[in-house]
């Protein structure tokens, strides 16, 4: 936990220990380890720019907005969201979901009275392993069970 607050004081990634990979046109970038991660160690944070939830929507609602990135969250009683669409070089926001067998799980810290998203990993991370965590939800695009009708 102290890695992540340290870590996020300093608004870094784990640079040494994670890398940045295209995987493929349909995936995109994701997010490698570069050494052995144990578990319940800090992996990186989900950084973007904190709405509410009435902001989100309105963002979702914008004809050809980009809102792969929008993270939904609960804080303070409230919805809340965090935007991390503007690409500003860190890892958090290319971490791609797993729904069945993530090495990582999201967890909110607040600091300074602000609310931070951490990914911690769920197990041991290999060397070279992509870092993945569960979106939640069964309503991801990618998700939607593909059928081929044959005729």
């Amino acid at each position: 936990m102290n890695e992540a607050i340290d870590f996020a004081s300093k608004g870094l990634d784990k640079t040494p220990q994670l890398e940045e990979k295209w995987i493929s046109s349909f995936k995109g970038r994701g997010v490698f380890s570069t050494v052995i991660l144990q578990l319940g160690d800090f992996v990186v944070e989900y950084r973007g720019d904190l709405i509410t939830a009435k902001e989100a929507e309105n963002r979702r609602n914008c004809p050809n907005a980009c809102v792969d990135f929008l993270f939904d969250f609960r804080w303070r009683g409230g919805k809340w969201c965090i935007d991390a669409t503007q690409d500003d070089g860190t890892f958090g926001r290319l971490v791609n979901d797993d729904h069945y067998n993530p090495n990582c799980k999201m967890k909110l810290i607040v600091l300074k009275d602000k609310p931070h998203l951490f990914l911690f990993a769920l197990r041991e991370i290999n060397q070279g392993e992509e870092i993945t965590y569960d979106y939640g939800g069964s309503d991801c695009p990618w998700r939607k069970e593909v059928c081929q009708i044959i005729h």
